[in-house]
């Protein structure tokens, strides 16, 4: 009890205001100390040797300081304090610990502070320590339970990823960089997406003014179909297809993201800033850049888009069509 006695007197607790060895019940256990007030017991404290397993002995202190109608107990190795508020039946033992005092560990201020305000005399006999407590626990309780929801919920807005979400990493990182990223770039970031291999800055863009198939011979990559793919693969990434038209346009955001100058090709046939009339729903525009890059090549997009790739450095066996 050398321990727990300065302690105690710190906290206001007179001799006569401690009952050592206190007697729970008909003879069925002690408990080291015992805060007593007008009204009875108003803390329990169980003192154990240093080194010893606090978990051991939760149960059974908890139970004595309910039995006793304790509002507060504490279960310490001297070192170290665990208080309770044995009344949470709701909250199974282990989640009626609102805290944890470590003398070796935490602030003195932090410390002195805690002491007084969950086991001082004043606070403990005027309510104030176990209406504290109860606050604190409730905190607790609501802090657990968003760390176990934040993560699936997290999981659940990154398997969607709405407009709002896309937009507030754009706008972060707008004003770090002065540099806007497209909503595929932010997408691949926050899915944790490895980034696609960059351009050679230095390899010269050519670019051929003859989009004829015939021309460029790529083995069986430049074969058609007239069923259109349910996927691509692009630089090892899967996208869903349900137009042809979808391919050049994914192929199209790549390049851009990747830093491609689409304004060197404005000579290559398909890549305009003019749509002729009544043909818009035939052209998709880069980022809003203002150029327009033609679609509807029908079951023979895959050969343009995979010509378009060659003229930015990209191997053309990057883009893969799957039917299955």
């Amino acid at each position: 009890m050398w321990i727990l006695s300065p302690v105690l007197q710190d906290l206001g607790w007179r001799p006569y205001d401690v009952q050592w060895e206190y007697q729970v019940g008909r003879g069925k256990g002690r408990v080291d100390a015992a805060l007593t007030g007008p009204k009875g017991v108003a803390a329990f404290i169980e003192a154990k040797a240093p080194g010893s397993r606090l978990d051991d002995h939760v149960e059974q202190v908890l139970g004595y300081s309910f039995q006793e109608g304790a509002n507060i107990c504490a279960l310490t190795t001297g070192l170290e304090w665990w208080l309770y508020l044995p009344a949470e039946t709701d909250y199974n033992f282990d989640e009626r610990r609102f805290a944890e005092l470590r003398l070796k560990d935490d602030p003195v201020d932090q410390l002195a502070t805690d002491f007084a305000a969950f086991l001082g005399k004043e606070t403990l006999l005027d309510g104030e320590a176990e209406k504290k407590a109860k606050q604190v626990l409730k905190a607790r309780r609501e802090a657990e339970h968003l760390d176990k929801e934040v993560p699936g919920i997290w999981r659940e807005m990154l398997a969607t990823l709405d407009e709002e979400l896309i937009e507030l990493v754009s706008k972060r990182v707008y004003e770090k960089t002065n540099l806007r990223p497209t909503p595929r770039q932010v997408t691949n970031a926050l899915k944790g997406r490895p980034p696609p291999p960059a351009t050679n800055p230095t390899q010269p863009i050519n670019i051929p003014t003859n989009l004829d198939a015939n021309q460029h011979n790529l083995s069986n990559l430049g074969r058609s179909y007239s069923k259109i793919p349910q996927t691509i693969d692009l630089f090892g990434q899967n996208y869903e297809i349900k137009y042809w038209a979808d391919i050049i346009r994914i192929v199209v955001d790549y390049l851009f993201e990747q830093g491609a100058d689409f304004n060197k090709a404005l000579d290559m046939s398909g890549i305009t800033l003019t749509i002729p009339p009544g043909h818009k729903k035939d052209y998709y525009e880069v980022d809003s850049t203002g150029i327009y890059v033609y679609t509807s090549w029908g079951s023979n997009v895959a050969k343009h888009a995979r010509k378009l790739m060659e003229c930015f450095g990209y191997s053309a066996n990057e883009l893969v069509l799957n039917w299955e």
